[in-house]
């Protein structure tokens, strides 16, 4: 205690220590508690994250595109799995399925490159399966790999994102295959965690995996304008 003018006062610099101990306390407590609180399915919205300033085509090449098969052994809107320290897990689910979820971000990334994309009913993915349309390519697949692991520690979270595809392109006119691409993405990342970083993670990972369509060098050729 330190007197002034005969008044006791408390000793302001042990007021400060006391006070930031508290502040680091409480905001330990708040990133433990956002860690471990939310529980039950989570649900995250993951989706094409298409580049910046990518040029439109004047004219516009229309391609189908056809719902893609899930050959993964998960239920069909589960995207990964939460674990946190305490060996609790939960599920992490897409809005739908994850068939509509990359079949949608495909569509995304066509419409990115230019492309007019219409939607067409299932496709077998073989060429005798094809069906007469006004598109002249047409784009479908199976899902192998669509999984985040999230793993939680004391401070912070280890995430795993991968993705892998089997993407099948055919020519509608002449009714045959004309590209089979295999298509895979893996990110690992430390976090603070919180579902938006969750969704960017994945959503990072089926960007990159669907990309590397545009980089073959044959469908590259077919989808440039004339």
């Amino acid at each position: 205690m330190i007197a002034v003018d005969g008044i006791r006062e408390t000793d302001r610099t042990g007021k400060t220590r006391r006070a930031a101990g508290w502040a680091v306390a409480s905001f330990m407590a708040i990133v433990l508690f956002s860690g471990c609180a939310e529980k039950g399915p989570i649900l995250l919205n993951v989706a094409y994250q298409p580049s910046e300033g990518k040029a439109a085509a004047s004219r516009k090449i229309v391609v189908g595109l056809s719902p893609f098969k899930d050959d993964r052994e998960e239920a069909a809107s589960v995207l990964g799995t939460r674990t946190i320290p305490s060996g609790t897990q939960d599920d992490l689910v897409a809005q739908g399925t994850v068939s509509d979820v990359v079949t949608t971000a495909l569509k995304a990334a066509l419409k990115a490159h230019g492309l007019d994309v219409h939607d067409v009913p299932p496709w077998d993915l073989t060429a005798e399966g094809m069906q007469p349309g006004d598109a002249g390519l047409l784009f479908g697949g199976k899902i192998a790999t669509m999984r985040l692991e999230s793993k939680a520690a004391t401070f912070n979270t280890i995430v795993t994102a991968s993705v892998q595809l089997r993407v099948v392109v055919g020519d509608m006119t002449e009714k045959k295959i004309i590209r089979t691409l295999e298509v895979n993405s893996k990110i690992e990342e430390e976090i603070i965690y919180s579902r938006d970083k969750l969704e960017h993670v994945l959503s990072e990972a089926l960007t990159s995996a669907l990309d590397q369509i545009f980089q073959d060098e044959v469908l590259r050729k077919r989808l440039e304008p004339r």
